[in-house]
Formats: C-alpha cells, sequence, structure tokens
C-alpha cells in the first residue's frame, strides 16, 4: 500500500474512533444520568426511542467500516490500519452494556434492541482483539444479525 493511502486511512480510522468514542461517551451520560423519577414517561420514552436509534445507527456505522476494513484487509494484505482494536473505545462499550443491562427502561422492545445492539458492537471489536492474540493464522468470523426492514414511514394526516 502507498504511503499516502495508507495516511488516508490512518486519519479516517482515527476520525472514526473519536466520532464513536465522544458519542459513546454521551449515550452512557444519558444511561447515568436519566434515571430520575421526576420526568414525565412521555419523555422518557421519547428519549429511550432515541437512545435506541442512536445505539442501531452506530452498529450500523461499525458493521460498514468492519466490511470496508476486512476489504482492505484482503486486497492489501494489511493488518495495520482498523479502527476496532482500540482498547479505550472497547472499554467504553463494555461500561455502556453493563449501564443498559440496569436502566430501567420503559418498554421491553426497547431493552431488548438496546442489548442486542450494544452486543452486536462489541463483537467486532472482540474479533479484532482475537485476531491479533491468535497472530492471524485462525479465521475471526463476525455474525451480522441483519433485523427486518421497518414499516414505511408515513406523515400524519395533512
Amino acid at each position: 500500500m502507498q504511503k499516502q493511502e495508507q495516511l488516508k486511512l490512518a486519519q479516517g480510522s482515527l476520525n472514526f474512533s473519536s466520532f464513536i468514542h465522544s458519542f459513546a461517551q454521551f449515550l452512557i451520560t444519558y444511561f447515568e444520568r436519566h434515571q430520575m423519577k421526576d420526568i414525565p414517561k412521555e419523555e422518557l420514552l421519547k428519549c429511550e426511542m432515541q437512545v435506541t436509534q442512536s445505539l442501531l445507527l452506530i452498529e450500523k456505522m461499525h458493521m460498514l467500516l468492519y466490511l470496508y476494513f476486512s476489504t482492505l484487509r484482503s486486497y492489501y494484505s494489511s493488518e495495520e490500519i482498523t479502527p476496532f482494536n482500540n482498547g479505550e473505545i472497547l472499554e467504553v462499550f463494555m461500561q455502556m452494556k453493563n449501564l443498559i443491562i440496569q436502566h430501567p427502561f420503559q418498554l421491553e422492545e426497547h431493552r431488548i434492541i438496546s442489548e442486542k445492539t450494544i452486543t452486536q458492537i462489541l463483537s467486532y471489536y472482540i474479533a479484532e482483539t482475537t485476531q491479533e492474540i491468535s497472530h492471524k493464522d485462525e479465521l475471526t468470523i463476525v455474525t451480522f444479525t441483519l433485523s427486518p426492514l421497518p414499516p414505511p414511514w408515513l406523515a400524519h394526516q395533512l
């Protein structure tokens, strides 16, 4: 791989890691602070929905980047640049998983989706760690869980 391409990949990986770390910290703040009893139930439901959707978007970003870097790895035979060998972000998502498990969700559906999504996100980092430990001799497989398409969005009566 050419030096300039390596620099672009390294910068992209750094940008992704920085964004994901900041956004994950933001979501952790939600789980740490939104256990107050004085918030109306409607507001809690709205917040839960937004957090769940944010987690789903983060997971889809991870999936696309995992596929992208896996393709680059096989094309360039290079293991050097990947955003998924970041122990600090792994710890942040482990902390988030613990908070999600402890969080008193208003809807069971939000809890289930959040737990499945955070587990899937962690699988990208754990697979990368496993590859490093196994000295790249074994193939580490990440299973993608594709959910069914949601119903189309319909506008309220005009």
